[in-house]
């Protein structure tokens, strides 16, 4: 029982001590993604506070994304646990532009295998949605909307990958990323590259050729870890505000 796992806090830590509790409740599964939390009343009894410090802590872990209040609903577990980590690395990112080289570094680790796991397990479908991406990134006419279909075209292997823990650590490096793709493209003529790129790794997929997958995906994004190299020796470290 949740009432089991919940332990009454000393005053001068009562706030933090139940954004602690109801974190692990939440990250180690008692509480489920989706899953409704008590209600407020509840909650004050449980923890034995009042409803001013109640809501501040649960106000805490809204910011943090790791719950969702609806009124008149009431108080949910968020579905995904993205946000959370995305906003710890967007923090990250924002103290050293190195943060991000490393985070490319570990996303092409993370999208060869995708790009792998999407040769073996993509339908006919699938590659359909994937031309119909890669038609619409060859007409794209403004930097924004190229990289928002460059984005798709990543999100769309992962689900072919059919992994939703790979999809999601995709995701969340995707989100921190973006903002310093759209800097490299908009500040080089490497569009024409990229997309010539994206073929390549369509075209393996389709052919379902995992090891042709894997290296085409390896080299479109060791491009874009030199290309962020360049930019940062070009510009110096810049906030990504």
């Amino acid at each position: 029982m949740l009432e089991d796992q919940i332990h009454q806090v000393k005053k001068t830590t009562m706030s933090q001590n139940i954004v602690q509790q109801l974190m692990e409740l939440i990250i180690n599964g008692t509480i489920p993604p989706g899953g409704k939390l008590p209600s407020e009343r509840k909650l004050m009894e449980m923890f034995g506070v009042g409803r001013s410090t109640l809501r501040e802590a649960i106000r805490a872990l809204a910011a943090l994304g790791l719950i969702d209040v609806r009124v008149p609903e009431g108080t949910f577990v968020a579905e995904s646990f993205g946000d959370f980590f995305t906003k710890h690395l967007e923090l990250m990112s924002k103290i050293s532009f190195d943060n991000i080289l490393e985070l490319v570094e570990a996303r092409v680790g993370v999208e060869v295998i995708l790009a792998e796991m999407a040769a073996k397990k993509s339908t006919d479908e699938d590659h359909v949605r994937l031309d119909d991406v890669v038609k619409r990134m060859q007409s794209a006419s403004k930097h924004d909307t190229f990289l928002e279909l460059d984005l798709e075209f990543h999100r769309l292997i992962a689900e072919m990958a059919r992994n939703s823990f790979l999809t999601e650590v995709l995701q969340i490096s995707s989100v921190v990323t973006k903002v310093w793709m759209a800097k490299v493209i908009e500040g080089y003529s490497i569009q024409q590259k990229l997309m010539d790129q994206h073929i390549a790794v369509a075209q393996a997929i389709k052919e379902k050729n995992t090891e042709k997958a894997k290296e085409a995906m390896s080299i479109h994004l060791d491009t874009i870890n030199q290309l962020l190299v360049e930019y940062k020796q070009k510009n110096g470290e810049v906030s990504v505000d």
